[in-house]
């Protein structure tokens, strides 16, 4: 009879750790998936207020071509540096580098882009452009939102 009181205390208590490290695990879970969910959500809303788009793009050179990009959304897009930037004939893009020094490589005239002003982003060639020939830009920003425009080079 003792020995039956004893098993089953130490089956209780045994029990009680193992549905205390569950929950502890349990807990975690949802508190991780919490944390994602609202810095998802953060992201998301930021995409929501930011809109941009090219006013012009041509080129001013065979080798250089210039961009004019416009903040018409509610958020301000800061380190446009580190924004992505591809360039290329239509449906062949290529990723150009920032400030690399060699061409291809694009530069931008401010690094924060205020909700209705607008950016000059200079693309230097390493190539002429092709005459008759339409051309793609296409931006990504730091917080993901992208914009593309297609000029033609006459």
């Amino acid at each position: 009879m003792v020995n039956e009181a004893i098993s089953e205390s130490i089956m209780i208590i045994v029990s009680i750790v193992l549905i205390g490290a569950l929950a502890g695990v349990v807990f975690s879970l949802v508190s991780s998936i919490s944390t994602s969910m609202m810095s998802y959500g953060l992201l998301e809303s930021q995409k929501l207020v930011t809109n941009l788009q090219i006013d012009y793009a041509t080129n001013t050179s065979p080798t250089t071509v210039v961009v004019y990009l416009q903040n018409v959304g509610e958020s301000t897009i800061f380190n446009l540096e580190q924004s992505v930037l591809y360039f290329g004939p239509e449906g062949s893009l290529q990723q150009i580098g920032y400030n690399t020094g060699t061409p291809p490589y694009w530069t931008v005239n401010t690094n924060t882009l205020y909700p209705g002003s607008v950016a000059k982003i200079t693309i230097y060639l390493s190539s002429p452009l092709s005459s008759n020939q339409y051309y793609t830009v296409e931006i990504y920003t730091p917080n993901g939102y992208s914009v593309s425009y297609t000029f033609g080079v006459s």
